[in-house]
């Protein structure tokens, strides 16, 4: 069982991971340098002083290092005026990030700008790798240690804010007239918000689009993806791209949907009508439901079938290459966000672009998925910390560190624009708005149990990626072992 439970924590560090602008490279360099115990022993809160790549030794931002973006790109934004009182003596912020190392610069450059605004706020900003984050900062909640402002991946934040660890931000919120909240995008808000209360602001939400090679594409004499596109069309287009054998062979799909993937129903279940759990309680498990089933057995198809998607064997052989099918050109799409494009842009040696993630027969369906940052609630200062999360999450905040960057996905609207003239930004960056405001959904697992849910899927799952166990088998016992855990939720 602990074998499964690391594979399942594994392999979601690497999904989360390109999620931030690692490359699939970047992943199997650390995994390999530290093995499975080696990030579990760093998950347990045993953290090293960190450099420019993390916390700066006197625990404030250093000047930034040499950055692939501008500083000056900070000129002409209007920033926020602060409706609560600034501090009138010296007061240190601590603030904790999960950057990766390249886009840890531009935090530098945004908290130089913020100290000069703000003269008697200090900030000493702490960045920890994404693998270690979640059980150190768990480890800091437990003894009341809490950073005065807090990352956190929607799928954390609930088991923050059930132990009473966050501060309800409403009245802060009702404090600031220019703040509008009608500004943030439909599905960011969701993850954050319990018994009526928002204990997180959200810095990003994106939905799933569909990544394509284009070389692979003209090489097969196959039109781009558009649109209209159907998973039948998607179906056709990823039998035409297998060819090839053994380190040539290519693919149409990178993987099968699985069910310890948080953000599986809205793009893979939903559109043949079928549910994962009962949204938004999430208090019951439906994935053996027929449409469920049908949905699955047409993606296990695609791969037992048609040989269209690699085999968790074939997977691994392209893992030892140290990269991914997509990124190595040996698969012509993924579904993924608009996170990735970092990673590709600096490491595929190909043509890429994006386009919305097709209808299924029954409806159009792709998930949302986001970050968030909130104030502690013990803090020592949390008017401070408003200041500091009410200019960072701001129109100006968001265009400066998700929108110009390229890196996408901002929760504002107001920021939007920012993002598509980035020259970051994939040429049809337009596609992620759109997608996020016309069918994307937040109904994705968030609630306290989604990691023992997942983790218990993952131990179920890989027996039927293995050959052993048939689909419509496996959902049944998903549905039985998981019932329990999700009544925990109610």
């Amino acid at each position: 069982m602990e074998h499964q439970k690391n594979d399942a924590i594994m392999h979601d560090l690497e999904r989360e991971m390109m999620k931030r602008g690692y490359s699939r490279r970047d992943f199997v360099k650390i995994a390999s340098a530290l093995g499975v115990s080696g990030l579990l022993a760093a998950c347990g809160g045993s953290v090293k002083p960190q450099t420019d790549a993390g916390k700066s030794a006197a625990g404030t931002p250093t000047q930034a290092s040499k950055s692939l973006y501008d500083i000056n790109d900070a000129n002409g934004l209007q920033w926020p005026k602060t409706a609560v009182a600034e501090p009138t003596s010296k007061v240190q912020l601590s603030i904790a990030h999960a950057w990766d190392a390249p886009f840890w610069t531009r935090q530098q450059q945004f908290d130089e700008l913020f100290m000069k605004r703000h003269p008697n706020i200090t900030i000493s900003a702490e960045n920890t790798q994404w693998a270690d984050f979640l059980q150190k900062y768990v480890a800091q909640a437990a003894g009341g240690t809490l950073p005065d402002v807090m990352y956190c991946h929607f799928s954390w934040i609930q088991q923050f804010v059930t132990q009473g660890s966050m501060l309800a931000l409403d009245d802060y919120i009702a404090k600031q007239p220019d703040f509008n909240i009608g500004d943030f995008t439909k599905p960011s808000l969701g993850f954050y918000k319990r018994a009526g209360k928002l204990y997180g602001v959200a810095y990003d939400c994106g939905p799933g689009l569909l990544f394509y090679n284009k070389d692979m594409f003209d090489k097969a004499g196959v039109k781009y993806p558009t649109a209209d596109w159907t998973f039948d069309d998607l179906k056709a287009a990823a039998i035409k791209m297998v060819g090839g054998s053994g380190a040539s062979k290519t693919f149409g799909y990178i993987g099968t949907p699985t069910p310890n993937d948080s953000t599986i129903a809205p793009a893979y279940l939903y559109p043949f009508g079928g549910q994962y759990v009962n949204e938004p309680a999430e208090t019951e498990c439906l994935i053996n439901k027929p449409e469920a089933v049908k949905a699955m057995e047409w993606w296990m198809e695609l791969r037992l079938k048609y040989n269209a998607v690699p085999s968790p064997g074939e997977q691994q052989a392209m893992t030892a290459q140290q990269t991914d099918a997509f990124t190595l050109g040996r698969c012509a799409m993924m579904i993924n966000g608009s996170w990735a494009t970092p990673a590709l842009s600096q490491n595929a040696n190909f043509k890429w672009d994006i386009a919305p993630w097709p209808k299924g027969p029954v409806k159009h369906s792709t998930f949302a998925a986001g970050s968030a940052y909130t104030i502690a609630k013990g803090s020592q200062h949390p008017d401070a910390a408003w200041i500091y999360l009410n200019e960072y999450l701001s129109t100006a905040g968001q265009s400066f560190m998700w929108g110009m960057t390229g890196r996408g996905s901002p929760a504002r609207s107001s920021a939007w624009e920012s993002y598509f003239k980035s020259k970051y930004a994939p040429a049809n960056a337009k596609v992620v708005l759109d997608s996020l405001n016309s069918f994307a959904s937040n109904e994705i697992l968030f609630q306290p149990t989604t990691p023992k849910v997942t983790n218990t899927a993952k131990a179920i799952w890989d027996r039927v990626d293995a050959g052993q166990l048939p689909v419509k088998d496996a959902l049944d016992q998903l549905v039985q072992q998981l019932n329990p855990i999700l009544a925990a939720n109610k």
